[in-house]
């Protein structure tokens, strides 16, 4: 791993495990292990499977923190249920998050993020709840919907959407629809660090992960003719 890049747990074998089981290359690991691992040096060394809680995570990488769906990245990335990271648990998001990420796979996490009752299916209600994290009131904006609009954007959105007549839009559905949007694949997703680039003494020169041109966003777009929803966590 080059010197100055040894860290306890993370043996070359695990590195390449990690390669294999994520869309993330080498490098992007190494660069969040070293993030990670700064986090409290100690604690690692003495449990490489440590979990930080939520506050030191988002700390550290700032590309969750004025995420409105902080939360429910947390509550369904966290492996234990707990709101808190193991380095694995940093890597599952990174990996859902990056370019190379196949939008099956970034559809499946998502829908996750978006059903925020945890019933199935994505209602009227949760998108209610999504149109007022992404239009709360901010320190320099208030753009917070009344019930009629949510409740009439909402009807749109499924009317549009929905394959069936649950009332709501399923995971497959979800999967379907988002397959058909090309601009989801790139919404959904932290821009990933630069290629690993031989440094002075054989060090990668890694840039840091970034969020994309905005965080949390409705925005419109078109299929078949028709206006479809897309949301940009």
């Amino acid at each position: 791993m080059g010197i100055g890049e040894s860290y306890p747990g993370l043996t070359e074998d695990v590195l390449e495990d990690y390669t294999t089981l994520t869309y993330l290359n080498k490098g992007e690991i190494l660069y969040l292990m070293k993030k990670f691992y700064s986090i409290d040096p100690n604690k690692i060394q003495n449990n490489y499977h440590h979990r930080f809680e939520k506050d030191l995570i988002i700390k550290k990488f700032d590309v969750l923190q004025n995420n409105p769906f902080q939360d429910r990245i947390f509550h369904v990335f966290s492996s234990k249920n707990d709101d808190c990271f193991s380095f694995e648990d940093l890597l599952d998001l990174c990996s859902a998050m990056s370019a190379e990420c196949p939008t099956e796979v970034k559809a499946a996490w998502a829908f996750r993020i978006f059903d925020l009752d945890g019933d199935g299916q994505i209602s009227t209600g949760d998108i209610s709840e999504i149109l007022d994290r992404l239009t709360g009131c901010s320190k320099d904006r208030f753009y917070r919907l009344d019930a009629e609009s949510k409740t009439k954007i909402a009807n749109v959105i499924l009317d549009e959407i929905k394959l069936d007549n649950t009332g709501g839009i399923g995971l497959n559905e979800f999967k379907i629809i988002m397959s058909r949007i090309p601009e989801f694949h790139s919404s959904f997703y932290f821009r990933r660090p630069a290629s690993v680039r031989p440094g002075r003494k054989g060090k990668p020169l890694v840039r840091p992960l970034s969020p994309g041109s905005t965080t949390g966003c409705l925005y419109l777009t078109w299929l078949d003719g028709k206006p479809r929803y897309v949301l940009q966590v």
